[in-house]
């Protein structure tokens, strides 16, 4: 069995997880896996032939729009997530983000 530390719990975030590209038949094997690991708690070793228990975990996952090289992930895995549908920021809203990330390099003598 493997997890956090007793009383803990562990996040795992993973961006543009839907990068990987489907197949022939439509899967994605990398988000096949997670999908397992979220399914069944757990992963399987094939190494050591045996099934490794994962508790106290949860997955967080971030995705683009499909297109661009991303592809739309399966309602099989998505059924597993709260999705929050984030609209594109002005040009305003992004130069006041970078601006004050050039603004605090700069003031630290970058």
């Amino acid at each position: 069995m493997f997890g956090a530390a007793p009383g803990k719990k562990i996040a795992i975030f993973v961006d543009d997880i839907n990068m990987p590209a489907t197949e022939t038949y439509g899967a994605q094997p990398p988000i096949e896996l997670l999908r397992l690991f979220i399914d069944m708690k757990g992963l399987y070793d094939r190494d050591e032939w045996s099934w490794k228990d994962v508790e106290d975990t949860t997955l967080v996952a971030a995705a683009a729009p499909p297109g661009g090289g991303r592809s739309p992930i399966t309602l099989r895995f998505s059924r597993h997530f709260n999705m929050f549908c984030v609209p594109n920021a002005d040009t305003a809203t992004l130069k006041k983000i970078f601006g004050s990330i050039v603004q605090g390099f700069l003031k630290a003598g970058f």
